[in-house]
C-alpha cells in the first residue's frame, strides 16, 4: 500500500526583484491600520531608546548601528509601522552616514510600560526592511561576491521574522548568490 502526501498549492519559490521593479509580494501588509509612523513615539524618543540599549534588542543586536544613530542625527528615519495582532510596532531605518541613500540597519520599536522598547534590530548591506502580512517583518540584504561594485551585488538574502511568545523569531533565510539559491 502506497501513501503519498502532497503540499497544498503550487510552490511559488522565492523571488527577489530590484528596487526599481518590485514584484507583488506574498507578504503584502496592510500598514494603514497601524496609523502614523511617528506615533506613539517621536524620532527623538526612538533614538534615545536605541542609544540607551546600546543597540541590544529583545531580538538581535546592532552596536555599530547604535553608534551611527548617536553620531548622525539625520541617519534615522521612520518607515511604515505595522501591527502584529493588536500591538503596533514602529519601524525605523538607519542610513549609512557616508552614503545616506544606503540603509545599514532597521529597528522595530514597541510600547512597553509607556516607554519605547527596541524589539528587533537587523543590520546588513543595502538593507531593506518591510512589514509583511500577518505581523511579519521581511528583511532583505544585498550579498556581495569578490569584485562586486557597491552598485551591483551578486545576490540577495531574505529573512522573515514572526512574532512568537512576545518576541520576533527569525524564520528560514533564503539566499540567492550568482544565480544559485
Amino acid at each position: 500500500m502506497a501513501f503519498t502526501v502532497t503540499a497544498c498549492g503550487p510552490d511559488r519559490g522565492l523571488k527577489v526583484s530590484p528596487e526599481g521593479n518590485p514584484s507583488p509580494s506574498l507578504f503584502a501588509p496592510n500598514t494603514e491600520a497601524a496609523g502614523e509612523p511617528n506615533e506613539p513615539f517621536s524620532l527623538d524618543e526612538v533614538r534615545k531608546a536605541i542609544e540607551s540599549s546600546s543597540g541590544y534588542a529583545v531580538t538581535g543586536s546592532g552596536t555599530e548601528a547604535a553608534k551611527v544613530v548617536a553620531d548622525c542625527k539625520d541617519c534615522l528615519k521612520f518607515s511604515s509601522p505595522f501591527l502584529s495582532g493588536k500591538q503596533k510596532f514602529q519601524l525605523v531605518t538607519v542610513a549609512n552616514p557616508e552614503q545616506r541613500d544606503e540603509t545599514i540597519a532597521g529597528a522595530v520599536i514597541s510600547e512597553h510600560n509607556g516607554e519605547p522598547r527596541l524589539e528587533l534590530i537587523a543590520t546588513g548591506n543595502q538593507l531593506k526592511v518591510d512589514p509583511g502580512r500577518n505581523g511579519t517583518l521581511v528583511v532583505q540584504e544585498a550579498m556581495f561576491a569578490d569584485g562586486d561594485k557597491a552598485c551591483c551585488p551578486s545576490g540577495w538574502s531574505v529573512q522573515v521574522y514572526r512574532m512568537h511568545d512576545g518576541r520576533f523569531e527569525p524564520g528560514q533565510r533564503f539566499t540567492r548568490l550568482n544565480g544559485e539559491t
